[in-house]
């Protein structure tokens, strides 16, 4: 079984994250990196279940270009239906308080 620091770098080594989360997934806890190290928790534990998921062989639906489709385990997919677009807009600037 893969340890959390390879998980996080194979993560990485495939664009799934980018690496500036990667640094700050990678900081001692000793530099304030609290919420680093709850993400890279957050990952690694997505990661892992993602895997025993697929183990499976129960099809999961997934979420591609705005369509869901079912995704079975040797890779073929059925598409369900396409995913309309929110109306709602996020604004680009917040003010913290």
């Amino acid at each position: 079984m893969k340890t959390e620091d390879e998980i996080i770098q194979s993560l990485i080594a495939g664009g799934i994250i980018g690496a500036s989360l990667g640094v700050l997934i990678a900081k001692d806890k000793e530099e304030g990196a609290a919420i680093g190290a709850l993400a890279g928790a957050v990952l690694v534990a997505t990661y892992r279940a993602s895997e025993k998921a697929k183990a499976t062989n129960v099809p999961l639906i997934v979420l591609e270009e705005g369509s869901l489709y079912e995704k079975q385990a040797d890779g073929t997919k059925r598409f369900i239906r396409k995913m309309k677009k929110p109306k709602a807009q996020l604004r680009n600037k917040f003010k913290l308080q």
